[in-house]
């Protein structure tokens, strides 16, 4: 056996250690004497080499076989190890107090060892590095405001004797700098490490409370619920003058608009009441008449008429009478009634962006201000705010309120909806570091202190908007219709102007329309058989077929008592 093939056979070193004992010989090595003297000659010669080797040259075949092997540690049994030694750009180490000095370690000893720095991990790296110093060059002149105006007590003997705060251990003073507001996601274990590193402050309830329901005045008299009720004769005879008969089966109204439900016999195809309407519009004792077949749910038809004395809807009958007596957290807003008698609440969150088409300058500001302050009366400046983009008087009020977002500013500035896209684009950004995707995920994640507020942006007259050409505006308005929804800022736009038409793709974006008289019905069908004046439809982003909607009237004075006790609340 040549010595290379010796090198490679297979349990060499067993071999020669039982090299002594008698081994089985194969038939063929039987008689051959003189190979196996060659072969122990051969075999007592390597035995002296080796005990007489360099040993300069035995460590450099060492150092050379260590060279070659794998670096690498393998973790023991049960241990766990970190799937990536990478720091992460925003999380840091996930917000270890401790972590910052084995981050250093681990990436230097890396690069030491693989001799190559990647520019990427470095860049993110570096980011990570100048966001802690402006976060601490932000604390340090925090520091500062404060020592500007010190108190005028003179220190107890018992501050004196406190430790400075540059004498601390320089592990803590690490760990205050490493606590970033940009931790928003920890693991269990490291939320409670992070707070007890923290001196915790007992959070304290609401400083001011909501306004009480006696100041919204007195509600709707009850003598509306029978006006107009004798006029049931007087429809039964006009369809039996056009030979249909019917019968009333109910009748309610809500103090401007009355309806009767009417039953037909039932091979009456209900499809042939569009074309009797000009019929029945000469015999009905109505001016204004709208029918509707058939009512939802139901087989039966309905007249609509306008009643000969209105009885106005306050805005306290509508907020007492609805779910938001209850004065729950969940921005809802009320409107007015509908023909039936039913209070019409939607959430915010639902609505999403809503337009206002057509109708007199009245009857707008009155929908936006019952809009505003169902939700100032159910909800805090730290959890609802409001910017008023407009030129009318009526909406200065808001802008001296704690829920101001801003000072109301006038439609022909170049710049007026540059803070509302600033304010979306940050929050855009933060909630892709907080990986969420819309505002109660958000601030379910946060402290009580960084939470999110819903904005609330009223922009009137839009067709104005339109008019002055700034398409610096337009360009925000559209980025806000995108994204605005989920992330908490609702755009409110009234357009009176039926000359000054709106795009389609603007028309898309606005989740819920409500249109007074239209001729045309350019914004919600139907709109054309409405009566001027308060009467309007709703299209809500949850139904296909629209409501008819009465507003309420909020009278100047509760404006004005309700806006002045909403001043003294605080953020």
């Amino acid at each position: 056996m040549n010595r290379s093939r010796r090198r490679r056979q297979f349990g060499r070193s067993m071999d020669e250690n039982h090299s002594d004992k008698e081994r089985f010989r194969f038939p063929l090595d039987m008689d051959d004497s003189a190979q196996d003297a060659a072969l122990s000659q051969q075999e007592d010669r390597t035995s002296e080499q080796k005990s007489h080797d360099d040993p300069i040259r035995r460590e450099q075949q060492k150092s050379l076989l260590d060279d070659s092997r794998y670096q690498r540690r393998r973790p023991k049994k049960n241990t766990i190890i970190k799937a990536r030694e990478v720091p992460s750009a925003i999380h840091g180490s996930k917000g270890n107090p401790g972590s910052k000095k084995n981050d250093q370690q681990d990436a230097s000893a890396d690069s030491e060892k693989s001799g190559y720095v990647s520019p990427i991990v470095e860049e993110l790296k570096r980011e990570r590095q100048n966001r802690e110093k402006r976060q601490q060059k932000r604390l340090e002149h925090n520091g500062k405001k404060m020592q500007i105006h010190p108190t005028h007590l003179e220190p107890s003997p018992a501050e004196e004797t406190q430790p400075d705060v540059s004498d601390q251990d320089e592990d803590i003073r690490e760990a205050q700098q490493s606590a970033s507001p940009f931790n928003v996601i920890m693991t269990p274990y490291d939320k409670n490490k992070h707070r007890s590193s923290q001196n915790t402050v007992k959070r304290s309830g609401p400083k001011s409370t909501l306004p009480p329901l006696h100041i919204l005045g007195e509600g709707q008299n009850s003598a509306y619920e029978t006006s107009g009720e004798s006029f049931a004769d007087e429809v039964v005879a006009a369809f039996d003058a056009i030979g249909v008969p019917t019968k009333v089966i109910a009748y309610k109204t809500n103090g401007i608009i009355g309806r009767y439900e009417l039953s037909l016999e039932r091979n009456f195809r209900l499809n042939v009441i569009g074309k009797l309407k000009e019929h029945l519009v000469e015999v009905l004792p109505f001016d204004d008449v709208k029918i509707v077949a058939p009512i939802v749910g139901t087989s039966n038809i309905g007249v609509e008429f306008v009643l000969p004395v209105i009885h106005p809807i306050p805005f306290s009958t509508l907020f007492a009478s609805s779910s938001l007596s209850t004065r729950k957290n969940d921005y809802k807003f009320v409107v007015g009634k509908t023909v039936d008698d039913q209070i019409f609440s939607f959430p915010l969150q639902k609505a999403g962006h809503i337009l206002i088409y057509g109708g007199e300058a009245v009857d707008s500001t009155s929908v936006i201000d019952n809009i505003l302050v169902s939700l100032m009366m159910n909800h805090g400046p730290r959890e609802l705010e409001i910017m008023v983009a407009s030129d009318k008087e009526s909406h200065r009020a808001y802008g001296s309120l704690p829920y101001a977002f801003r000072e109301p500013v006038s439609l022909t500035e170049k710049h007026v909806l540059t803070d509302a896209l600033e304010e979306l684009n940050d929050r855009h950004n933060q909630f892709r570091r907080a990986h969420v995707r819309n505002l109660d995920s958000y601030n379910k994640r946060v402290r009580n202190d960084a939470k999110k507020s819903v904005v609330v942006i009223v922009i009137d007259d839009l067709s104005e908007l339109f008019e002055h050409n700034n398409p610096e505006a337009i360009r925000s308005i559209v980025q806000l219709l995108k994204k605005g929804k989920p992330l908490g800022m609702h755009l409110i736009m009234n357009h009176s102007r039926k000359d000054v038409g709106i795009r389609f793709e603007l028309l898309q974006m606005m989740h819920t329309r409500i249109s007074f008289k239209d001729e045309k019905s350019r914004v919600v069908d139907g709109s054309n058989e409405l009566v001027r004046g308060n009467d309007m439809l709703i299209q809500i982003p949850t139904s296909n077929k629209p409501l008819r909607v009465n507003a309420g009237i909020l009278d100047q004075k509760i404006k004005e008592n309700v806006l002045s006790y909403l001043k003294g609340m605080t953020r």
